[in-house]
């Protein structure tokens, strides 16, 4: 099936660009260009049926033929993988549009995302999720019991690998119960962390700023986009909020909206503070090789709460799609706290990191591959985790560099007796004073740079770098944008490779 799936993508992908090629004049008015659509999805259904419908009496005929047709596939997916990579994004969303007429653009962008831009693996990512939503016998969703027996099942006497299993492909594994996380996802769960009266006085205060947040803005794949949900940025006091005014940036612009932290953020700080330590000691010496920290991450009992972000997420369908946290002033292998009250929501983690070639064993940077070895891209599932009223889930330092995370859309949710259908998250996170904004480079443009990793070359994954961010700036004249010229304003380019010591602080030349 994926194999038809691609052929189809390159037939289509043929018709595009033979139309972009032609003398047409430019198709501006928003009825024509539905029209060119249809044109050629009608036009690729009915070349597809001709030649499903000959090749098959050729293939019976000539069994020859069956090989040089299979040959001719084979070239036409080698030939369509490479094309895709200098593909725009507008030619591959009104591709996959083409593929998937019923997909609004939102759920289309989102497919080329999680498929890291390919146009064959989001169509079939598409179709393999609705032929299960249409079909009563397969389940479009499983929890850890399905793949694991009674004895394993039992958390308490299993140590928990490193690196983390592989999820099969396409399936959602969902998590249950807190023991189960730790053995399929880079996180560990804590329900009811606070006191109930605490966390109720903290989620009052939270709703009482919640009218006033707003929604982030940033550009991506050339386009302007906004959050959906609302958001704002706090830290400890008045000092620190001047200085994030003046220097840090996110996304490529200044944060305008900075708040200090409320009277219940304060005294939860603390508890919070000191319960993540411990939790790293024990994950050190229970999780990771050899107990030893991870090479980068802070020392055993530095990390401290500087900053957090707290989102609201109104209603069933606000979300946010798959992302990493920025690194800029957090720095490598860093660990972020998250603490959920009111609506319990869907949070789900999906790994983007490689796996050695004849073993299910995915890649971690800091890992050995023996000489012969060699990775290979297996895309992954992903590990769901419903995250309920007065729960603290701990993102661990492997997290953010090889998996990414995201908040599912819901189809409904249980109202809370205090916040109705909001659910509010405050992701509690230590800044370095080793990268301050003044600390960090700036690339041509004169700005300060954004901390990344690699994480689809292979010769260098999970290596860091420092790279200009004005392309992520949201642009006021973006109706402007058809402009060949505009599309370019994507920054100056600027890279250099980051270097770190031992416990994650910077190392400048």
């Amino acid at each position: 099936m994926s194999r038809k799936n691609d052929f189809i993508v390159k037939k289509k992908r043929n018709f595009f660009e033979a139309f972009a090629k032609s003398k047409t004049p430019a198709v501006e008015n928003p009825v024509a260009k539905k029209q060119v659509l249809e044109y050629v999805s009608n036009a690729v259904s009915e070349e597809n049926a001709t030649h499903e419908k000959v090749g098959l009496n050729d293939s019976i005929d000539n069994p020859g033929r069956l090989k040089e047709d299979q040959d001719d596939l084979d070239g036409a997916i080698r030939r369509g993988d490479e094309d895709e990579e200098e593909e725009s994004t507008d030619f591959k969303l009104a591709l996959l549009s083409s593929l998937q007429p019923t997909l609004p653009p939102e759920t289309l962008l989102e497919l080329l995302l999680t498929c890291n831009g390919s146009v064959s693996e989001a169509a079939e990512l598409a179709s393999s999720s609705s032929s299960k939503k249409q079909s009563t016998s397969i389940p479009t969703q499983s929890s850890i019991s399905t793949f694991l027996s009674a004895s394993e099942s039992d958390s308490s006497t299993r140590k928990i690998p490193f690196p983390l299993p592989a999820i099969p492909k396409f399936k959602t594994l969902h998590l249950t119960t807190p023991s189960q996380v730790p053995f399929y996802a880079p996180a560990t769960l804590h329900p009811s962390f606070l006191t109930p009266e605490i966390a109720n006085q903290l989620l009052l205060e939270c709703l009482a700023e919640v009218p006033s947040f707003g929604k982030y803005e940033f550009r991506l794949f050339e386009r302007n986009v906004s959050s959906p949900h609302t958001a704002s940025f706090f830290v400890r006091d008045e000092v620190m909020a001047a200085q994030h005014r003046r220097g840090y940036m996110y996304n490529g612009s200044y944060l305008d909206d900075i708040r200090t932290f409320t009277p219940t953020m304060r005294t939860v700080v603390p508890l919070i503070e000191n319960f993540v330590n411990d939790q790293i000691s024990e994950r050190i010496i229970n999780v990771y090789p050899g107990s030893q920290k991870l090479k980068h991450m802070l020392p055993p009992g530095k990390w401290h709460i500087t900053s957090a972000f707290m989102n609201c997420y109104d209603g069933a369908k606000q979300s946010v799609g798959w992302h990493s946290d920025q690194l800029t002033y957090l720095g490598p292998r860093t660990v972020i706290a998250s603490i959920s009250l009111g609506v319990e929501r869907e949070f789900r983690l999906r790994r983007v990191a490689p796996v050695v070639v004849d073993t299910a064993v995915p890649f971690e940077p800091d890992s050995e591959v023996e000489d012969g070895k060699e990775w290979k891209w297996q895309p992954e599932g992903q590990a769901s985790i419903h995250l309920p009223h007065n729960s603290l889930l701990i993102m661990h330092a492997e997290c953010q560099e090889s998996w990414k995370h995201s908040v599912h859309p819901a189809n409904n949710i249980q109202p809370h007796p205090v916040a109705g259908g909001k659910r509010i998250n405050i992701t509690f996170r230590c800044y370095r004073q080793s990268l301050r904004p003044d600390k960090i480079p700036k690339c041509k443009c004169g700005v300060g740079c954004v901390l990344k990793t690699v994480q689809r070359v292979k010769d260098r994954m999970g290596w860091y770098f420092w790279g200009c961010q004005v392309g992520n700036q949201w642009k006021d004249d973006e109706e402007d944008c058809d402009n060949k010229d505009k599309k370019k304003e994507g920054g100056c380019g600027y890279l250099i490779w980051a270097k770190f010591d031992d416990d994650g602080d910077p190392i400048w030349e």
